[in-house]
């Protein structure tokens, strides 16, 4: 936390914390670096707060998204789709076809996600496999998310399903 609070003196700096479930745990994690803040400026070292965010990898986040209070959210569509679905992405036989992004109930928790953000004010992105594929991509759009990471190598299929995105609605 010192270094991070060190290096984001001048600097675009955001820390983003990953399995975050709960507010007390990002109550937790800006104590940590409250109290690292106050330490450096007591050794007369300059320190800055970043924003702080959280992945919304659980269910219980997604669906208690109001209740977290982050700088801004980072949908991470692999393991809430995992544990949405509560079928591993990295396992074969029978509930391998329930791993599945596109399914109501992942999509419902993301587009829960992306309302609350554009309420508050507070940015809203998404990374994992669904901002590579186009079928995500068209869906993701459709919920009104706008920021996505994407692998290098599917950069340009996305580009294509951003670009075709609406323009069969006329």
């Amino acid at each position: 936390a010192r270094a991070l609070l060190r290096a984001a003196v001048g600097r675009p700096l955001k820390v983003m914390l990953p399995m975050v479930a709960t507010a007390a745990e990002l109550a937790e994690a800006r104590a940590v670096f409250a109290s690292c803040l106050a330490e450096l400026a007591a050794e007369d070292l300059p320190a800055a707060m970043p924003p702080l965010g959280i992945m919304v990898e659980t269910p219980a986040a997604a669906v208690a998204v109001d209740l977290i209070p982050a700088d801004f959210f980072s949908i991470g569509s692999n393991d809430l789709t995992q544990y949405v679905m509560a079928a591993s992405r990295d396992a074969g036989g029978r509930v391998a076809a329930l791993n599945d992004p596109l399914h109501p109930a992942v999509l419902r928790l993301i587009g829960q996600v992306v309302r609350h953000g554009a309420a508050i004010g507070t940015p809203v992105s998404l990374c994992g496999d669904m901002a590579s594929d186009p079928a995500g991509v068209a869906a993701l759009l459709e919920l009104g998310l706008r920021r996505l990471s994407v692998a290098p190598a599917a950069l340009g299929r996305v580009k294509l399903a951003v670009a075709g995105f609406g323009a069969t609605d006329g």
